[in-house]
């Protein structure tokens, strides 16, 4: 099932970022730890659990074709659900600000626990470590969770440019 541009806008804007890096982001280039919670898929019970690091480089770019980066690229291929293997990741949220994406350290869980609950570990965690640098997202359709990282990534750069 595709989803229309009204749809994808609708879950960008639902998307809640509880907690951004608090350290100084170089102008330029981003380094964005990050952990993205939601619900089950499609109705099930727990929760799904996203953690990754995007590395954003907020320039112009000109590519051959060739150098163009699929799914795999971006997102790796170990540990890659088979149910969003096949999925495409655009940027809505970057009209204006091409951007370069990569991303390593992919990991994706479904787990038992409440997101409420896996939120709570998360930020627990977070501190215990002393991490300022890790983003957290809550997605409201854990299905279309890239949408909402897309979110955390314009979020990050548009705070940037202000």
């Amino acid at each position: 099932m595709s989803l229309s541009f009204d749809e994808m806008r609708d879950i960008y804007n639902r998307t809640r970022i509880i907690r951004r890096p608090t350290y100084g982001i170089v102008k330029g280039y981003h380094e964005l730890p990050y952990i993205c919670l939601g619900a089950g898929l499609d109705g099930t019970r727990g929760s799904l659990y996203v953690r990754g690091r995007i590395h954003v480089s907020p320039q112009f770019l000109i590519k051959p074709r060739h150098y163009q980066s699929k799914y795999e690229d971006i997102f790796g291929s170990e540990e890659v659900d088979v149910e969003i293997a096949g999925r495409v990741f655009g940027f809505l949220g970057f009209p204006n600000r091409p951007v370069e994406c990569s991303m390593d350290k992919f990991e994706v869980k479904h787990l038992s626990e409440t997101v409420d609950d896996l939120l709570s570990k998360a930020i627990d965690e977070l501190e215990r470590k002393e991490d300022i640098t890790t983003g957290v997202i809550i997605t409201p359709e854990s299905q279309y969770y890239q949408i909402s990282i897309e979110r955390f990534i314009a979020y990050i750069i548009e705070d940037e440019f202000r």
